[in-house]
């Protein structure tokens, strides 16, 4: 799979970028949640898959201090380009979410951002990166993901359910989920994206859906 990423960012042909306006403000509305539940500076955060930066230069402009890695070489160097061009502090690490740790993105993150990477991965390197993010996450650690729902679409990411999530982060709760906003590609429209907030902490009970 990174190796067909490696391919398209090289040929600029990027149709998941496409989203931003409708992804972005769902972020933002996501990030307030976040937000209000601590007090500025908010901490260190993490984009998981993080491409271009998008993301990442939107939680710096927050106040999160920023950490973004990706894997692909190419997109690591749009990202720093991004972020330089936004007049924001971000730090940007080639490597796997599989492998955080050898990637060198440091610990203490309180806050982690996944769009749509966890949806690419297998079982093995679910649990992978599950555990890699308990190595560098703080106790109380939060997590927002946007994941497609579960099904068998041939060539395309099989996404995931609240059980997957489970089976990936240990010790994790599911504490809100969001449907996604916005409309879809007629070919997409069945994957049902959802949105899925995770907390660190065993003491936390899923909370009803807001939206």
């Amino acid at each position: 799979m990174s190796l067909w990423y490696r391919f398209l960012y090289k040929v600029g042909f990027t149709p998941w970028e496409q989203d931003s306006d409708v992804v972005g403000a769902q972020i933002d509305t996501l990030l307030a949640l976040e937000e209000a539940e601590r007090n500025p500076p908010y901490g260190r955060a993490l984009d998981l898959g993080c491409g271009t930066g998008r993301w990442s230069v939107k939680l710096a402009s927050r106040g999160w201090q920023v950490v973004g890695v990706d894997v692909v070489p190419r997109a690591i160097k749009v990202a720093r380009k991004r972020a330089q061009t936004s007049g924001v502090d971000a730090a940007f690490h080639e490597g796997d979410v599989t492998a955080l740790r050898s990637a060198g993105v440091g610990s203490g993150f309180s806050f982690f951002l996944d769009v749509e990477c966890f949806n690419h991965l297998n079982a093995r390197q679910r649990a992978a990166m599950g555990q890699q993010v308990n190595a560098v996450a703080t106790p109380y650690a939060n997590l927002l993901l946007l994941v497609w729902s579960r099904a068998r679409r041939g060539p395309l990411p099989s996404g995931a359910d609240p059980g997957d999530l489970m089976r990936a982060f240990p010790g994790w709760q599911i504490i809100e989920d969001f449907p996604y906003q916005g409309d879809l590609p007629r070919p997409l429209r069945s994957i049902a994206p959802r949105w899925y907030r995770l907390a660190r902490s065993e003491t936390d009970s899923p909370a009803e859906s807001r939206w």
